[in-house]
């Protein structure tokens, strides 16, 4: 530990030696920390570095209060402060907890007068310019982790701690305070606090993972790491939908997409067949790569910790005193809905409900039709839970998301060794697997001709052969297809095999869009009353009247993932208008290929090579636009047209938030 007079003149010749004024020294990471900390020292808070200083201290009345504004964060730190303190202890080390303003409202120390300054105590200020040069201060200024060793302090009257400490960030990135471990011990060794900041850094990260997983409870949830002890945390619902991301996977992901401007996991990561069941895969380890480099991620995917309130949770007594909530519709997260939800109020799809019902003792094969978002899957759902197959499997395959090249292997199966990199034992593909059962052909209409043939030929036979096998095996399965796609103009493209439309066809179905539907306040309000759960909020008259107005190109499942972000940023009680992210109808027309207005996250840099990236991407989709409408919407004419994969068309559709 340096004398005063050492301290002073260290910290003074080093803040001189930069040349950027305060505020600038701030946001850069190339300076060095210490030394930019010391300037704002000296030329922001007109601080003396060899002044004595006495840290200030709040009531014990005062101290409550921050404890209160900051209850949540201290409710999810206090398992990994009470984990982590076991370790640190016994070498005399502290944990505290500072909050936004850098007051330590919580922590955790056995008081050994060795190692404990009393300085330290709940209800001490550290922000920087309430205590010069700390770890709890810098950290919160820098907004990363920030170790400060003895002689680092701006103060000499500090010089004796040395402490390590670790930014908090919401589970919306917004920094809410910081992690601080320390130590009163002027022989402290440097390195010996920078593993301590590591220690930190990695405790900082699990109390925001703790916050987020909780805030996402009812979403999948992919994990990755992004550095040492930092992981990166995405927040998914079924559709694949993003719901959230935290800060360490916003950093990361910055320089590759326009987080504002993303929706689907799809323009963050490169598609993944794998991922068409995310229920069967919770708490699995798997590879994926990243979009623009396919850069390669090793991602834990967790299922939800939470589903969403059932009305079985409830007694006889309470389902007498509670008001009803109306019956939830085809667009929220919970797949067990019957018949009769999916039918709602609106008098074509109880005509559609009668009509399965009468179909559903045979194995009649059932179309479903309608607009992307309609239901159409959780339709094809109720209907297996009506159907006499119930009890077997219901088995959901989508044409349209996995590559050409898989949906042979992935759908009908391949036998041992049948091709490079097949798994040893080969797989029964969707086919066998749904044998008893419901197989549910989701976006049939783009599925390749190749494979329409062999469809066509188990359909007709009752028999699949897997490839790399000569045995066939006998199946029974009642088929339930689904398209968007009008596909009698398919057959006349010569797109669709006419024999097996009509094969799929024993009973047609259509579902009306959502803006057609005569029950749109019933169904609002049923998504609303399902994914508010339990917490009391209220939608206001200005809100239900501008969901009503609404064109809804997306249908149910946009409803659905505009009420979710809307609860999410509701503050009050009661959500109103200005927390629903859409335009209202009349201001704004938005037309069936309009991107949807993006959340304002982080834009692009300005710069020539930032207005050339625009120009580029918007050429590219106004003839992506163009050629879809074209070719009437049919996505594999249009990848024809512009000499694209069908799976690289499809990317960009979701890159560029294209409706199809």
């Amino acid at each position: 530990m340096l004398d005063l007079r050492s301290h002073v003149s260290r910290i003074v010749s080093s803040a001189n030696q930069l040349s950027l004024p305060p505020e600038e020294t701030r946001a850069l990471r190339t300076v060095d920390t210490m030394a930019a900390s010391w300037r704002r020292c000296m030329e922001g808070y007109r601080f003396d570095p060899a002044a004595k200083f006495l840290i200030e201290s709040v009531s014990d009345a005062e101290l409550k209060r921050h404890r209160e504004a900051n209850d949540e964060l201290v409710h999810f730190a206090g398992p990994e402060i009470d984990a982590a303190f076991g370790a640190v202890s016994l070498s005399g080390f502290s944990i505290s907890l500072g909050n936004l303003d850098g007051y330590v409202i919580a922590e955790r120390a056995n008081y050994n007068p060795q190692f404990y300054s009393e300085v330290e105590r709940a209800g001490t200020a550290w922000a920087e310019p309430s205590a010069g040069t700390n770890a709890i201060g810098t950290c919160l200024v820098e907004g990363r982790p920030v170790g400060v060793h003895t002689n680092d302090h701006f103060f000499y009257e500090f010089s004796a701690l040395s402490c390590a400490s670790a930014p908090l960030f919401s589970p919306n990135a917004e920094l809410m305070g910081a992690i601080n471990i320390s130590i009163r011990n002027p022989e402290l060794q440097r390195e010996t606090l920078k593993v301590v900041l590591g220690l930190t850094t990695g405790l900082a990260d699990r109390i925001g993972e703790r916050m987020f997983r909780h805030t996402f409870r009812r979403n999948y949830i992919l994990k990755f790491a992004t550095g040492p002890v930092d992981h990166g945390l995405i927040a998914v619902d079924g559709d694949f939908q993003l719901v959230g991301l935290n800060r360490a996977a916003r950093e990361m992901l910055r320089d590759r997409v326009q987080l504002g401007r993303v929706r689907s996991l799809w323009a963050i990561f490169e598609r993944d067949h794998r991922l068409l069941d995310l229920t069967r895969l919770a708490g699995a380890e798997l590879t994926l790569h990243l979009q623009k480099g396919g850069d390669a991620l090793s991602v834990l995917l967790s299922g939800p910790a939470e589903a969403p309130p059932a009305s079985s949770r409830f007694s006889a007594a309470d389902a007498a005193s509670t008001p009803r909530r109306p019956a939830a519709p085809p667009a929220a997260a919970d797949r067990r809905l019957t018949l009769d939800d999916c039918a709602g109020g609106d008098p074509r799809m109880r005509a559609n409900v009668r009509f399965v019902r009468r179909v559903l003792g045979g194995s009649l094969p059932i179309l479903l039709l309608g607009e992307t978002g309609a239901g159409k899957d959780v339709f094809a759902r109720a209907v297996h839970a009506e159907s006499p197959r119930r009890g077997g499997p219901f088995v959901a395959f989508n044409c349209a998301s996995v590559p050409d090249t898989l949906i042979d292997s992935e759908l009908f199966g391949y036998g041992s060794g049948a091709f490079t990199g097949a798994r040893r034992e080969g797989s029964p593909g969707r086919l066998v697997e749904a044998d008893g059962g419901t197989l549910f052909l989701d976006e049939i209409g783009d599925m390749p001709l190749g494979q329409q043939t062999r469809l066509l030929h188990v359909l007709e036979s009752g028999e699949v052969t897997p490839l790399g096998s000569g045995k066939p095996r006998s199946i029974d399965v009642q088929v339930v297809a689904a398209t968007n796609q009008n596909l009698e103009e398919q057959i006349a493209s010569g797109l669709f095999r006419q024999d097996l439309y009509y094969r799929l066809a024993g009973a047609v179905i259509d579902i009306p869009p959502f803006r057609e539907r005569a029950d749109r306040r019933e169904l609002i309000e049923a998504v609303f009353a399902r994914l508010v759960g339990e917490r009391a909020i209220e939608l206001a008259p200005d809100a239900i009247a501008l969901l009503l107005g609404h064109p809804w190109p997306g249908n149910l499942r946009e409803l659905g993932h505009v009420l979710n972000r809307a609860i999410h940023m509701c503050e009050g009680p009661v959500l109103h208008a200005r927390d629903i992210m859409i335009r209202p109808a009349g201001r704004v027309p938005v037309p069936a290929t309009a991107v949807p207005e993006p959340v304002p996250e982080s834009a692009e840099p300005p710069g020539e090579a930032g207005s050339a990236r625009h120009a580029i991407a918007a050429a590219e989709r106004e003839a992506i636009v163009s050629t879809l409408a074209r070719c009437g919407g049919n996505v594999k004419a249009a990848a024809v047209a512009l000499q694209l994969s069908r799976a690289t068309l499809y990317r960009k559709l979701q890159r560029y938030q294209i409706a199809h």
